[in-house]
């Protein structure tokens, strides 16, 4: 048997074992389910869905990702607060519920934190991250109405080894309430198969396994490249490099506001063995008041060089 086949066997039976914790997942509706598209949580529900190898190695990140944590909890001496690892936590009366990743409790406040593994880690949460903590926020006040409810997400890329948490977030009832009525149209759809349930584009929506045939896409006669994962890298990538150029810039001014402090006359500072050096430099453009006063020298001097640019539309 080849490595690649004992691989995806090994990771299907931990898919399974996972799926298992989870219960039928036809009979609720799930934080997972209302953090994207209606459409996609009911057909995923209701129609068998072959994970290929990619897939199932990205789900199992995600659960090494959590274990990371697990054992960093276990090690701390006295934390000052209690921790649980995959809490359920469900609507008093409606079929919804959440599982949540791990659960901070004090006295008078509960926190949620959700993990999530990316391939590059945005500057701000994605939207479906944040709907899916304010549905667990939500799930846990019904459950805890006098504790104060927050939540945290923990963005992990394992590729760069990088790490960011998105903070601050606490508990919205008029958010929680229109991911109610998200919940609610899911759960009929699911219910009721001559409701069409409806629609949401997002970045994912290029590895959606249920894109063929889906209302907010027309059949344009675009031919399609089997390229998901070479897609999804990149996307990645894309986002690692606004990242990363965000990050420059700050420590770019950093170390100029160390050069102003520490020797403002001589323009140097020492770091280790490297020196760094402000040095002034001019940057030279035409003034584009040229094409209005002389538009003949303009058009004489004026060149076109034609490029190809690679847009992406969803």
């Amino acid at each position: 048997m080849e490595l690649t086949a004992i691989l995806y066997n090994g990771l299907m039976e931990l898919s399974r074992q996972s799926d298992g914790q989870l219960g039928d997942r036809l009979t609720y509706v799930g934080s997972s389910d209302i953090a994207g598209c209606p459409r996609k949580a009911v057909l995923q529900k209701t129609c068998e869905e072959h994970h290929d190898l990619a897939t199932l190695i990205r789900y199992a990140r995600g659960h090494l990702a959590e274990e990371f944590l697990v054992a960093g909890l276990k090690a701390m001496p006295s934390p000052g607060f209690t921790w649980k690892y995959q809490v359920e936590v469900t609507h008093k009366s409606e079929p919804y519920r959440a599982h949540i990743d791990f659960l901070f409790e004090t006295k008078e406040v509960l926190g949620i934190l959700e993990v999530k593994t990316t391939d590059g880690i945005p500057k701000e949460p994605y939207e479906g991250w944040l709907e899916q903590l304010n549905f667990q926020m939500g799930l846990l006040k019904e459950r805890y109405p006098d504790k104060a409810v927050r939540g945290a997400i923990f963005a992990i890329d394992l590729n760069e080894a990088t790490a960011k948490v998105f903070q601050g977030y606490q508990y919205d009832s008029q958010i929680y309430e229109a991911l109610l009525f998200k919940a609610r149209h899911i759960w009929e759809c699911l219910n009721d198969p001559t409701l069409s349930p409806g629609t949401e584009k997002s970045p994912l929506c290029a590895w959606c396994h249920h894109r063929p045939g889906c209302p907010a896409y027309q059949d344009n006669g675009i031919p399609e490249l089997p390229a998901k994962e070479q897609f999804q890298e990149f996307l990645g990538l894309k986002e690692q490099r606004k990242s990363l150029s965000s990050q420059i810039d700050e420590l770019t001014k950093f170390f100029k506001a160390g050069i102003a402090n520490a020797n403002p006359d001589g323009k140097k500072i020492q770091v280790g063995e490297a020196v760094l050096q402000l040095s002034q430099r001019c940057s030279r453009r035409i003034d584009p008041r040229l094409k209005e006063d002389h538009p003949e020298i303009y058009q004489k001097y004026i060149t076109e060089t034609p490029y190809e640019v690679l847009i992406v539309q969803n």
